[in-house]
């Protein structure tokens, strides 16, 4: 570990974002549960407490009666006259819904219970002979070229074109759902000036209306999708919870996240694997002999990438973490990035090594109440994605490397961009 000093953790700087893991590492080691100025963080007027050892995120993710997930925006807090010009430019679409990933049960429950009706693992099961095709003709749209821009042609249309035909986007709107997409989390876990606020508030209006129009022609005409599923979605007797069907601010927020935690995880994953494969040609070629080996390759990047770092939660009453006092209404910080390499589960943690013991181990995708929805498409995705890469590609390498960079946010963690030199089997 490098000597740092934890006074000066500044998450929105941009040498912390580009690599966070020694201060990690000091705040298990010395502050395993640290204050912080909540400007640090876009949380202005809060008091922040950093969660970071494995066992501590652990148990505040099981705890939402404790942690409330109603934590709100991870952006900066906007000054009055640009709130003002946001409410009148959300005016004239749907209001904002806190759903699955802002609220606690039972009302949390209702939201979930309810879209795993339409979101099911028959569903995503039956995504593979799609996903394989998708894969096959991505790498044939690289026509043998010797370099390739893996994030352009492979890491961003593999998911962005997956979920975008779970919502039944056609093929010449698809740019248009990258860019809804990237809008949608355009200020989380970062600081952006006020005409980008309000181009994403716009574009966030947009696709509302765009999908509010679509959810509208089923209502009459309903068809076997997720959107006239998600319509159509009833609670039961067997839910155990009472509820009415979803409204059209509750579907379009659902849909948004859908979008968004369906796009970030798996570009972020594959493009960290395949920095990390470069450097260890023995595993590429086991994967290349031994395909189930993959699933492994795929549980040891969720782990090392974390695409989410982790997300806040409000304390409900007054509690301690490690003899540290939380105070009722202080922000927790739940530091998965910094969990999933804690060496008191995981021996050697940054070392990329998928023989590990207890690769589930891992929290890149939560746990409780919350765990991710789309865990389950996210691993396909990656899986899949790895298979054709491993039967098309011989061997890699990255182009640059030392010029790679992260993009500036201390909650959504990816590559920007990624050139490869590739040999072709």
């Amino acid at each position: 570990m490098n000597d740092v000093d934890l006074d000066h953790f500044r998450p929105q700087s941009d040498e912390i974002q580009q690599y966070p893991f020694d201060y990690y590492e000091a705040m298990r080691s010395e502050r395993p549960v640290m204050k912080l100025a909540g400007e640090e963080v876009g949380r202005p007027g809060d008091e922040v407490y950093c969660v970071s050892r494995h066992e501590d995120v652990h148990s505040v993710l099981l705890d939402h009666e404790t942690y409330s997930s109603r934590f709100g925006s991870t952006g900066s807090v906007p000054e009055p006259a640009l709130q003002e010009q946001l409410e009148a430019i959300s005016a004239t679409g749907w209001a904002h819904v806190d759903t699955m990933l802002t609220e606690d049960p039972p009302v949390h429950t209702r939201y979930r219970k309810l879209v795993s009706k339409a979101f099911t693992p028959k569903m995503i099961s039956s995504l593979e002979p799609r996903v394989r095709a998708l894969c096959e003709n991505l790498v044939n749209g690289w026509k043998g070229e010797q370099r390739v821009d893996f994030n352009r042609d492979f890491g961003v249309p593999l998911p962005v074109t997956t979920v975008a035909y779970i919502l039944d986007v056609p093929d010449d709107h698809q740019s248009d759902f990258k860019r809804w997409a990237d809008q949608s989390v355009a200020a989380i876990g970062r600081t952006i000036s006020d005409d980008e606020r309000l181009e994403s508030q716009r574009t966030i209006v947009e696709q509302q209306r765009w999908f509010a129009d679509q959810i509208e022609l089923r209502r009459n005409d309903p068809s076997d999708d997720f959107l006239s599923n998600l319509l159509n979605a009833r609670l039961t007797e067997e839910d155990e919870i009472e509820g009415d069907p979803l409204s059209m601010g509750e579907m379009l927020s659902i849909i948004r996240q859908i979008q968004v935690a369906g796009s970030e995880t798996t570009t972020s994953l594959l493009a960290d694997a395949m920095v990390r494969l470069s450097h260890r040609p023995e595993i590429w070629g086991k994967m290349k002999e031994d395909p189930t080996f993959i699933q492994a390759v795929v549980e040891e990047g969720l782990r090392l990438s974390s695409p989410n770092q982790g997300l806040f939660r409000i304390a409900t009453r007054d509690a301690e973490i490690r003899g540290v006092a939380i105070p009722k209404g202080s922000a927790v910080w739940a530091m998965f990035g910094s969990a999933n390499r804690d060496e008191r589960v995981f021996p050697n943690p940054d070392e990329f090594d998928p023989d590990r013991k207890n690769l589930h181990d891992h929290l890149a995708l939560g746990k409780g109440v919350h765990y991710c929805l789309g865990a389950a498409l996210a691993r396909l995705e990656a899986r899949v994605g790895l298979e054709v890469l491993c039967q098309r590609i011989d061997s890699f390498s990255v182009v640059d490397e030392a010029s790679l960079r992260y993009s500036p946010s201390f909650i959504l963690r990816g590559i920007e961009g990624l050139k490869l030199d590739v040999e072709y089997c």
